[in-house]
């Protein structure tokens, strides 16, 4: 073999060399349940709707508390001095002294209660009531949302572990590929031109793999921060993923979103909220009605400081009915909000009615390209199989076989991403409905 033939194959090998695939990164492995769990305590949306809902809860309770008695205790300690001249006293002639002194202490207990504000109360606790309905949707609509989130930076990363392995077979078939065109060219059965086309196809496989490898360590590291761990969290594998749902009655699920999806709920309380409210704003035009019962014990230096009851009952009427238009526009801006909330509440269910028609087409358009898909990477295997052992024999190209791999790994790739279209459309329904399918 001539010299420029022997460099020639050491610059080959040495290619070869260098597109070695380089060690991946390790990663924790978690389950899909294990990062949904783990994201629920680490998700702020998550945590500010658990407050938002305790919150909610204290104002209900705040709100009963209004048709209990406010009661206070009030104890008082006085020390009472007056200064002045020594004088005589004109009824008894005897000599008073200038200075007195008066100590003095006193303990109560007083009750003041509503007895009628014009409905008020009771419309802000149902008002508030409302509140906390909408809380714990919201609560529950977040949580659903966490989850699709999560599941699909979960399903992100059991794709690109998928499309890493497909990479990593097409290299192999590259670097196999490689050394059969560098023996041919060794035995003179081959030409120079298939063993540098096949250095081409090794470097752009391994250039796709390094790219299929970034993918997978930003997915993994998106998983990770999800679910509140600092670097790469790795998706563990589940044949039950893959297992697809019987076909859907589409116009009962359409009904039971725009009925009880947690968005819808939310929507639905705020405006059942907003509406007590208005009807609590209109309770300024009836009186009000407090009773207030008082008991006193006073003791000073004059009586021995002997205590002596004082006893107090005392029933109110306030009535306003003029409030230099100040009720008025309090009760305008509540209606104006509770327009705001029915038209909201009107959009989210057409809102809801919309996704659900999306992601019904694409569950079915993915649920038909894995069938599509998987056929495909049948056939492009069985071709693929055909080529090579035509270019082993001489028969076929170096172009043919090359085109056959590359047909080959776009058909894996493929059925990869419409299994994991199918799996981010169920996963988005799932949000809709607020349950699993």
């Amino acid at each position: 073999m001539r010299i420029a033939d022997r460099s020639f194959l050491v610059a080959v090998a040495a290619s070869a060399l260098l597109v070695m695939p380089a060690a991946a990164q390790e990663a924790r492995e978690v389950t899909l349940a294990e990062a949904l769990r783990r994201a629920e305590v680490v998700t702020p949306a998550i945590i500010q709707a658990r407050g938002a809902l305790r919150s909610a809860e204290l104002q209900t309770r705040t709100n009963v508390m209004r048709y209990i008695p406010e009661l206070t205790f009030p104890i008082r300690a006085d020390y009472n001095v007056s200064t002045g001249q020594q004088r005589l006293d004109p009824v008894t002639g005897l000599l008073i002294g200038g200075s007195v002194t008066n100590p003095s202490y006193s303990v109560g207990a007083r009750a003041n209660l509503t007895l009628f504000d014009g409905f008020n109360r009771e419309r802000t606790l149902s008002a508030s009531r409302s509140r906390e309905d909408a809380a714990d949707a919201s609560l529950r609509s977040s949580l659903f949302q966490s989850r699709l989130s999560v599941t699909n930076a979960f399903f992100d990363v059991l794709a690109n572990q998928q499309l890493l392995r497909v990479n990593e077979a097409a290299v192999a078939r590259a670097r196999q590929q490689l050394a059969v065109a560098t023996a041919r060219f060794q035995s003179g059965a081959g030409q120079r031109g298939d063993s540098l086309t096949a250095v081409v196809q090794f470097g752009q496989a391994r250039q796709q793999l390094l790219t299929a490898q970034a993918n997978l360590a930003t997915a993994e590291a998106a998983l990770g921060r999800l679910i509140g761990e600092s670097g790469r969290v790795s998706a563990a594998e589940d044949s039950s993923f893959y297992q697809s749902v019987t076909v859907l009655d589409t116009a009962s699920l359409r009904q039971e979103a725009i009925a009880a999806s947690p968005a819808v709920r939310s929507a639905e309380a705020t405006l059942d909220a907003n509406k007590m409210a208005l009807r609590a704003s209109r309770s300024g035009y009836w009186p009000t009605i407090t009773a207030s019962a008082q008991s006193d014990w006073t003791a000073n230096k004059f009586n021995d400081y002997t205590l002596e009851p004082r006893r107090n009952l005392l029933f109110s009427m306030n009535f306003q009915p003029w409030s230099n238009l100040q009720r008025e526009t309090q009760i305008e801006n509540a209606a104006i909000t509770v327009d705001n909330s029915e038209a909201q509440l009107a959009d989210q269910r057409r809102l809801v009615a919309s996704q659900l028609t999306q992601q019904f087409a694409a569950l079915a358009n993915a649920q038909e390209s894995i069938e599509v898909a998987g056929l495909s990477v049948q056939a492009s295997d069985e071709n693929l199989r055909v080529v090579e052992q035509r270019y082993r024999l001489g028969v076929g190209t170096i172009f043919e076989l090359l085109q056959a791999q590359e047909q080959l790994t776009q058909a894996q790739v493929t059925e990869i991403q419409a299994r994991f279209s199918y799996l981010r459309a169920k996963a988005q329904i799932e949000a809709l409905l607020g349950r699993t399918i």
